[in-house]
């Protein structure tokens, strides 16, 4: 049982959303505060959820804009048929949960159906103790149930073993004269009524002695002693639910027993440095290739990857066209399919770009830096490093801070791989300028195109345009992309540094400045480099920050240009 599609309206920021779950069985919620990403678990944990989410609980925030009018309605549809719901009831004038199932007359949601498929929900207050209860449709709950159904082929000598350990409690000086007096005296005061009441070893009974069972941690700085895990530290709890979850999930796998429910957390990267993130990250995989749906919310580029696209969910809010001032939660999702179809649209031969090969595409060049562009609200991408680390320092003397107005600028290693993450990030409709050169290398003598050429074609092909009017750009150009979504592209005459070095020569012209050859020299004279090559990036860094000891709001023509439009972009996104 596998939930398959996601059905709110009318709950909180979200006016209606409808969306198929993806089938990596991982969904990684991404985007600004109060997108909107936690609006989306929480409607899922309302239904699968510890809580019982009735009439009484609902609140005025609850209902899109604030309007119960609004009629609340979620709908999670599993790959089965069954269907489990929040709606709202007409008849009685007041919300219920409904259990729909082919076959079946629709009826109330009960604790088996929720057990079915569980939800461990871990919010970002980390609510621990919720996950330690007993219920059925918690995750120790869910761990008791299973073993104690594995135990039945030993229940005869569990409950033998257990009378004799329940009669070694009636040695307890007092303690059979306690039972027998509780049971007289509850006799006497209940007059005619037939109820018996008696002390009884309830976790101590074949049906309940999981119940017992308990999670202890052990500090080596204490003593070796046992301790409750509410002791521990917010991180340590948090991981102690994770690795339960895990350990669960792999010991049923072994078994040949298909695990499901859903894995919801908020914020993951709660307490852990970097590298405790990535490897979180591969354990959430782990866990959502074990059969569980695992659902996150985050602000950390350590939980998504651009191999990974298709789990990646962006969350935004846009304007409401229908209540004015109001705005409302969308979510984007690209299947490999969606990126397929875009890539074959923009160029990519039918026979290159395929379902079969589409993640490999992505993942043989992906790395940590790419991933930033999903957390950012406008994207520079550009071919390497040199523009990478430069860039910023001339923008900020432009007037734009890129870290505080949300702007990555994001280098894809090359030329050539403009066109892939233009195509990816472009379906997820993230903001972009594009920034490329147009050095090139010609045709070799039997009139094949070579290398740089051949990443000038393909920009071409991608963008719409033709080889010419990205080889006869002079010094700097700006067009715009052919193809959908349109994004402006601003082409650099041979490469960055040039670009630079020409727009800064003609301005100090008549002044007694540093030369661009001079800085380049000190540069390399404090970072010796192994060759130029190797710290292109680092120079050009340098030579920025050096200009801007003397002409603090120096910066290129096409680094205002770029500046400007974000600046325009962003303007109209906060308004």
């Amino acid at each position: 049982m596998r939930l398959k599609q996601v059905i709110i309206k009318n709950f909180r920021s979200i006016k209606h959303l409808d969306f198929t779950f993806p089938e990596s069985n991982l969904l990684i919620l991404v985007g600004p505060n109060n997108a909107g990403k936690s609006n989306i678990m929480r409607a899922i944990n309302n239904i699968l959820g510890l809580e019982w989410w009735t009439n009484n609980k609902i609140e005025q925030y609850d209902y899109y804009a604030r309007n119960k009018q609004n009629e609340i309605f979620i709908s999670l549809i599993f790959d089965n048929g069954e269907q489990m719901s929040l709606e709202f009831d007409r008849n009685k004038g007041e919300y219920v949960l409904r259990h729909k199932r082919e076959g079946y007359r629709d009826s109330y949601l009960s604790k088996d159906s929720k057990s079915k498929y569980p939800c461990t929900y871990i919010a970002a207050d980390r609510s621990f103790n919720n996950h330690m209860s007993f219920h059925d449709w918690t995750l120790l709950g869910q761990i008791r149930k299973t073993f104690h159904q594995r135990a039945d082929n030993i229940a005869a000598q569990l409950e033998e073993k257990f009378k004799e350990i329940v009669a070694l409690f009636d040695q307890v000086a007092g303690f059979p004269e306690f039972k027998q007096n509780l049971s007289r005296y509850f006799d006497e005061m209940q007059g005619d009524m037939p109820i018996k009441v008696s002390v009884d070893f309830k976790p101590f009974t074949p049906t309940n002695y999981f119940k017992t069972m308990q999670i202890l941690a052990m500090d080596p700085a204490q003593g070796d002693k046992d301790i409750d895990p509410a002791e521990l530290g917010e991180g340590t709890r948090n991981l102690l639910i994770l690795a339960l979850l895990r350990s669960y999930a792999v010991t049923l796998r072994q078994s040949g027993e298909q695990l499901s429910g859903i894995l919801a957390v908020e914020e993951p990267e709660i307490y852990l440095h970097p590298q405790a993130q990535r490897n979180l990250f591969r354990i959430l995989r782990e866990i959502a290739d074990s059969g569980i749906q695992v659902i996150i919310s985050t602000h950390s580029s350590h939980f998504v990857d651009t191999e990974f696209f298709d789990s990646i969910g962006l969350v935004r809010k846009v304007d409401d066209d229908e209540i004015k001032g109001c705005q409302h939660t969308t979510l984007t999702l690209v299947t490999k399919q969606d990126l397929l179809e875009h890539c074959h649209a923009t160029g990519v031969p039918e026979n290159k770009a395929t379902l079969d090969n589409i993640t490999e595409y992505y993942k043989s060049t992906s790395n940590f830096r790419l991933n930033e562009a999903f957390f950012a609200r406008f994207v520079i991408l550009v071919e390497g490093e040199t523009e990478e680390l430069a860039l910023p320092e001339y923008l900020a003397a432009a007037g734009l801070d890129c870290d505080r107005r949300g702007v990555s600028v994001i280098a894809v290693q090359g030329k050539n791989q403009i066109p892939k993450y233009w195509r990816l990030f472009s379906k997820f409709g993230i903001p972009m300028i594009v920034v490329f050169d147009n050095d090139d290398d010609g045709v070799d003598s039997k009139g094949n195109s070579n290398a740089k050429r051949k990443s000038n074609i393909n920009l071409a092909k991608c963008f719409g345009l033709s080889l010419e009017q990205i080889l006869h750009t002079k010094t700097w150009d700006k067009t715009e992309s052919k193809r959908e979504p349109k994004t402006i592209l601003v082409i650099l005459s041979k490469d960055f540094e040039t670009a630079v070095k020409k727009d800064y020569e003609s301005r100090i012209v008549g002044y007694n400045y540093l030369s661009f050859d001079d800085m380049e020299k000190e540069a390399v004279d404090l970072i010796k480099p192994v060759s130029r090559n190797q710290a292109k990036g680092l120079i050009a860094r340098y030579i920025a920050r050096r200009i801007h000891t003397f002409m603090p709001e120096y910066a290129p023509e096409f680094v205002h240009y770029i500046a400007g439009i974000i600046n325009e972009q962003l303007k109209l996104q906060y308004t």
